[in-house]
């Protein structure tokens, strides 16, 4: 719903909205440039940061929800230790939380994506979304 502040009158007296193209600004923590120094090559951080900015201004009040953008996909399962222990995963995912880039992670694509697992809001998808893998877990087997 466009507010009626934004509307002009048209000269038969009817009101027509005037789309702005302003987008909002989209802050980014200390903690996603820590964590983005340790997990991301330098090309690929700007590469995200711009995914994450895009995807996140194309939700609807955006300023006001916790969403998680996941911004791309990488070839190969990447680790920050020889563990496997800390991050490790095939995706990168941001979490903006009001309006604030708040952290960057490796996440696996065989790990749930949903609003629950990553305590958002909303989810968006910076690529096309992969096929739910049909053997995996079923409802009531257990």
């Amino acid at each position: 719903m466009i507010p009626f502040a934004s509307m002009q009158p048209f000269t038969s007296g009817l009101y027509i909205p005037i789309l702005s193209e302003s987008v909002s600004e989209m802050q980014i923590d200390d903690h996603a440039f820590d964590r983005m120094t340790l997990r991301l090559e330098d090309d690929e951080r700007k590469q995200i940061i711009q995914k994450i900015e895009s995807v996140w201004n194309r939700v609807q009040d955006c300023m006001k929800k916790d969403v998680g953008v996941i911004a791309m996909r990488i070839s190969d399962i990447r680790m920050t230790d020889n563990s496997g222990y800390e991050s490790n995963g095939d995706s990168i995912v941001g979490i903006v939380r009001k309006g604030c880039l708040k952290t960057v992670m490796l996440r696996r694509l065989s790990q749930p994506m949903t609003k629950d697992s990553l305590r958002v809001d909303k989810i968006k998808w910076g690529f096309k979304a992969p096929k739910a893998n049909k053997r995996a877990y079923k409802k009531g087997r257990f």
